[in-house]
Formats: C-alpha cells, structure tokens, sequence
C-alpha cells in the first residue's frame, strides 16, 4: 500500500510539473479566403503582383472570371488577436535567409499557414511563382475538409445511394432528391436565383474512353445523359457541354479510386441556359463499372466558384459500403 502511494504521489508531481500546453483558438473565415500578412508597401509592388498572379488567378471552369481564392491583406502590425484566428494565412516578407516553410495549427486549429520570405525582391518574387502550387494544394485541402465538416452539422438523411450505388455521401440537408431511374440519381438544392445540382449514375467498365485523350469520349457521355435524364425549360432542350469552351481535364483520385476530373460549363440545347460543371468519372475496377459524379450549378446572376466547390466536398466526402 505505501508503494501504491509513493507512485500516486509521483504521478501528481508529475503531471503539475509538465508546462501547460496552450489552448488553440478554433479557426473561422469565409471558404476559400486567405489571409496575407505582409506590409502595405510590398503589396503594391511586383511581390503583391506575384502573390496575386499565383494565388487569385481565374478559377477553371467558370463562365466569369472568379479568383481562386479571395485574398485579404492586412500589414503584419495588425496580425494579432482576432486576426491570427484565420484558417488560411500567407506570410510574405524579407529576411536575410530564404525561408519557405508550411506550419500546421500556428495560432488556431485548424489552420494552415505558409511562410515565404528572402533577402531581395527578385529571389521572393521567384520563390512565390515557383513554390505556390503545393501550398495551393495544402490550402485547398484545408478548405474541403472545412466545407465537409460545415456540412456535417446537418446532413441530407437518404438511402438512395446506398441501395443503388453503394456508396455514401455527405449532402446537405438543403438537397433534396429531384430524379431517378433505375441508373442514375439527381439531387438538387434551391438558391436565391437557381440551383445547385449533383448527378450521380454508372456506366459499363467496356465504355470507349480513350485514356489517352478522353475529353471527346467525356463529352459525348455527358451529352447522352443530359439528353436522356436532364431537360431543358422548352420542349427538346437538354443539357450539353457548353462547344465554345473546351473543358479542362486532369487525372485525380477520390478516395482509393482512380477517377479523370473534367472542369467545363454547360449549356442548354436550344435555349440560353448556362454555368459550370464539376465531373468525375471514377474507374471502380472491384464493381466492374465506372461510377460516374457530376455537380452543376445555374446562378445567373451570382458568383459561381464557392457552388461548385461546394459539389466537390460533396463528391470527395464519397464513402463505399461494403455489404455484410
């Protein structure tokens, strides 16, 4: 018993020894905002040139010019408090060494903060145009995972996916279930001014895409199904892939499966309807068939970016059940 004592004893002196680690602050700020500590001088100079040019260029896809992503600059005397609470922050300044470094959870959690520093104009302005695509792709991942838990707070209860697809996603509670048929699902939820849509269908494994060039193949799909399953206001109107501009496509993953990503916009056969798309054609080997998500929006007359982006934590939430 005395042992047992002398050890609690121990352990309390212990644990009051260790220095108290400080509490983060939970992060805040709008989606896709970043927050860019450096001095007013600067940001008026080619450096705030190439902070902008690497960081808010045009988002792909999208019928207007949209950054992608807002930036808000403030001076580094004012980065304290409230402010040192933002999600996403871009350091930017000179020192005598260079300097290019991520921190995770500096001031608040979660939080992604990136440091780019140098000793002259030249090497910085080099250093921001050649080194922002990883920092992008940090950022932007951040941004998912705080769009999904946003969502999470209240999710769209259905079974429609499970049952037909097997798989599950992490909608919204404002989408509600618009069409299906025995292959395909549509959701949508209502804006001020439109509506943002998901698509969810599969396609046979044998369907000709050509791996090396696939865009003809993706926009011949696309348009088959948007004439089959997705009707325009006027009789004999559809949704096709908008000729005049040609979509952006790349290799992704979602999840485990390998998927080609297609950015682009729409438009409707015969009328003047139009706006972005999002799509993802997963090769989903296990299942034999090609699994197939496609998120669109029609806002008119509002910014478009934070809609679509919205659809891809959405398809990238994607969960596949596995039957018992």
């Amino acid at each position: 018993m005395r042992l047992l004592y002398l050890f609690l004893a121990a352990w309390v002196v212990g644990c009051t020894s260790r220095p108290a680690q400080p509490l983060l602050k939970i992060s805040s700020g709008n989606i896709n905002t970043i927050s860019v500590v450096m001095p007013d001088l600067l940001w008026q100079t080619e450096i705030g040139d190439a902070v902008r040019a690497a960081f808010a260029y045009p988002a792909e896809g999208l019928p207007q010019q949209e950054p992608l992503f807002d930036l808000r600059q403030m001076p580094p005397e004012v980065f304290s408090g409230f402010a040192r609470s933002s999600r996403s922050i871009l350091w930017v300044g000179f020192s005598d060494e260079i300097v290019l470094r991520t921190d995770t959870n500096p001031y608040a959690k979660p939080q992604q903060m990136a440091v780019f520093s140098a000793p002259d104009t030249a090497s910085l302005v080099e250093m921001i145009l050649s080194q922002s695509e990883a920092v992008i792709a940090s950022f932007k991942a951040a941004e998912i995972k705080e769009r999904q838990r946003r969502t999470a707070k209240s999710v769209l209860k259905q079974e429609t996916l499970k049952e037909r697809f097997g798989i599950e996603l992490s909608l919204p509670s404002a989408y509600s279930l618009l069409k299906q048929d025995n292959n395909t699902v549509w959701f949508q939820r209502q804006i001020q001014k439109g509506h943002v849509n998901l698509l969810v269908y599969t396609l046979p494994r044998t369907i000709k895409i050509n791996k090396e060039s696939p865009l003809r193949d993706i926009i011949r799909i696309r348009d088959s199904v948007g004439k089959a399953f997705v009707p325009g206001r006027l009789k004999g109107g559809y949704l096709i892939t908008e000729a005049a501009y040609e979509p952006y496509i790349y290799t992704s993953k979602i999840g485990v499966l390998s998927a080609i990503e297609t950015r682009g916009t729409w438009e409707v056969k015969g009328d003047f309807m139009a706006g972005p798309f999002l799509q993802y054609l997963l090769d989903d080997e296990e299942n034999n068939r090609i699994l197939v998500m496609e998120g669109f929006v029609f806002a008119p007359t509002e910014a478009k970016r934070d809609y679509i982006f919205e659809t891809e934590a959405i398809i990238r939430s994607m969960k596949q059940v596995k039957e018992n």
